[in-house]
């Protein structure tokens, strides 16, 4: 960890001074430790199902919808858009057979309550029962003491990427392990944790792979420095507002993006959303004290 509550970075052989930034919470301070991986099932082909399959299933079984959740792979996630899953996890956890049954062959139960939804997974039941990572029974998925928080507005980021990648989902939208999710609905810190400035923050404290590609992993996402704001101090105040309008300015036009029918409207929207992505940085610089000089460091001009 760096020092707290004052963080001195240092930049190739550059030292900033002050690029000293004031703050008074690390990223995992901020969350109250609520940074978590995506679901790990042990057995995707098992556990993911496609868009058919799924409702091939809540066509004849209605009543699997509460075992199937939307879900989301790393790829599928691109900054401040709001995707459209066409996959499916299939979750039944750790402990739900036997808290809801209470027969001996706990299988033949299960077949007889969800039929349809038990003969998809049975496809796969060697493979399930070879997992090492199960719940109580091989169709059940491992333990988790976090599946809640999929189901609360939170930030979903995937593991691997250029520079912060960060999305708002507010529709219980589940992923696995190559994406984390951050408990919050704070558009302040989704401004923050997708500004070039935290980019190059992050890029200085962790590996960069080819392509220039950044890892995204707990312990340099938990090391993450977060303004907070002062509310007592009126141009904070302000300048927590400002960032918050353009993030949902940024949401409502990456939407408008995703229907856009033609050329011309695609590249207004485009470039509308570089000129936010523009604005926000120059907060975030506002926010973390940051002068000219420090600012063409770590834009690279």
């Amino acid at each position: 960890m760096f020092p707290h509550p004052i963080l001195i970075i240092s930049i190739t052989n550059y030292f900033f001074s002050p690029f000293s930034i004031l703050f008074s919470d690390t990223l995992l301070d901020h969350l109250n430790g609520k940074i978590f991986y995506g679901i790990k099932t042990g057995l995707n082909e098992a556990f993911v199902i496609d868009e058919i399959v799924k409702d091939q299933i809540l066509h004849d079984e209605p009543q699997s919808i509460e075992f199937i959740k939307p879900y989301l792979a790393g790829r599928d996630i691109k900054r401040y858009e709001k995707p459209i899953p066409d996959k499916y996890l299939i979750l039944i956890p750790k402990g739900w057979t036997n808290n809801n049954s209470y027969v001996r062959d706990k299988w033949k139960w299960f077949k007889e309550k969800y039929p349809i939804l038990s003969e998809s997974i049975k496809k796969h039941e060697l493979k399930a029962k070879e997992r090492t990572d199960q719940g109580d029974y091989w169709w059940e998925l491992r333990s988790c003491d976090y599946y809640k928080e999929f189901e609360k507005p939170k930030f979903m980021l995937p593991d691997i990427s250029l520079k912060g990648n960060f999305i708002f989902d507010e529709e219980n939208k589940y992923c696995l392990n190559t994406c984390y999710i951050l408990s919050s609905n704070d558009k302040y810190l989704l401004g923050l944790l997708n500004s070039t400035l935290i980019s190059y923050f992050y890029g200085m404290i962790s590996s960069t792979y080819r392509g220039g590609y950044l890892r995204f992993i707990y312990q340099y996402l938990a090391q993450i420095p977060i303004k907070e704001i002062n509310f007592a101090d009126l141009h904070e105040k302000k300048t927590c507002e400002n960032v918050i309008m353009l993030v949902d300015q940024m949401l409502e036009s990456k939407k408008q993006l995703a229907t856009a029918k033609t050329d011309s409207e695609k590249e207004y929207l485009e470039k509308k959303c570089k000129g936010l992505d523009r604005q926000i940085d120059a907060l975030v610089y506002q926010l973390y004290g940051l002068t000219e000089e420090e600012i063409k460091i770590v834009e690279g001009l």
